[in-house]
């Protein structure tokens, strides 16, 4: 897995893919990120999420299942956004014939108010890199960031645990519905080049 993601793959489903354009209202060019974890700073931004946020309790364990209550909030997120997400959390992480046997090292990451869910998300790891899958949360709580916040925790565990990568997946040219992906830090965001197969600095050349 480190070493296709670090040739601009990603996962879909229980296959690894890549692409380097996307049909929207027109194409657009994508560019697909990672960062360095030794490179990232801590941002004005990252301190007022995790302020927003101080009251929550979070979790970082081994993917085993799709329990009722993410199957739930799922549905909810899925309603409340403006573009097009996963179906079902089965449906991101196996496609179409839903739960089957999981080809990758699954970690899911569960934010909690009071004892109650209110975000959840799913990121791969390999043995150097990890890529994050899927993040959803109570659109009750947009105010709190915790799409981001789920970000920040999963960048505390990988650091925790020695990981170089993290890969948050694409931006669109043109669409800045992903740029979100961004907010770790533009300086610090790298982009890979499929023309030269390297990765280059985001804010150096686009």
């Amino acid at each position: 897995m480190d070493e296709l993601l670090a040739l601009g793959w990603y996962r879909m489903n229980q296959t690894i893919f890549t692409a380097s354009h996307i049909g929207l209202e027109r194409i657009h060019r994508v560019h697909w990120l990672r960062y360095s974890l030794g490179e990232i700073r801590i941002h004005a931004s990252h301190k007022r999420i995790r302020m927003r946020n101080r009251n929550a309790s979070y979790t970082i364990e081994d993917f085993t299942s799709v329990h009722a209550d993410y199957a739930d909030l799922h549905r909810r997120y899925r309603a409340s956004i403006n573009f097009d997400g996963a179906l079902s959390i089965e449906e991101c992480l196996f496609g179409e014939e839903g739960l089957g046997k999981n080809r990758y090292n699954t970690k899911c990451v569960s934010i909690f108010d009071q004892g109650n869910l209110v975000a959840g998300g799913y990121f791969d790891v390999g043995n150097r890199a990890a890529a994050s899958i899927l993040h959803f949360f109570d659109p009750r709580y947009k105010r709190n960031s915790l799409g981001k916040y789920l970000i920040l925790i999963t960048i505390d565990y990988l650091r925790a645990n020695r990981y170089e990568f993290y890969y948050p997946g694409y931006v669109v040219e043109g669409n800045n519905k992903m740029d979100y992906k961004l907010f770790l830090g533009k300086e610090e965001a790298q982009y890979f080049d499929p023309e030269t197969v390297t990765w280059k600095y985001f804010h150096e050349s686009t």
